[in-house]
């Protein structure tokens, strides 16, 4: 999957988040900005925040399209929520068992690769 698409995805799912998208998009490559760049810098904040701020039904929705990219199998996307997702955020998760409640049954193995290794 191309980071275009990928990104398209986010933000029919999150259109909440268009402005801090296009901030983001707008000084690189527009809507074909690396996924890692936008999933990193424009949704990863956004959940921790969702998390801070204990917005649970805003989690559940984070953590099921994280559970719809990797039903995608696509080793791109798979990449994207693995790294610029989970990764920053397993800090938070490592320390709430509720919170890790929340995780689709891939995300919790990628948890649990990036915290065992």
């Amino acid at each position: 999957m191309e980071s275009k698409k990928l990104n398209q995805i986010l933000i029919n799912n999150f259109p909440n988040l268009q402005n801090k998208y296009n901030d983001e998009v707008s000084w690189q490559e527009g809507d074909s900005t690396g996924s890692h760049i936008v999933y990193g810098d424009v949704f990863t904040p956004y959940l921790v925040e969702c998390i801070t701020d204990k917005k649970i039904q805003e989690i559940k929705k984070a953590f099921n399209f994280d559970t719809e990219i990797l039903s995608m199998q696509n080793k791109y996307s798979d990449e994207v929520v693995a790294f610029s997702v989970v990764e920053s955020i397993a800090y938070l998760l490592e320390a709430d068992d509720y919170l890790r409640s929340f995780l689709g049954s891939r995300t919790k193995v990628i948890f649990k690769e990036i915290t065992e290794s």
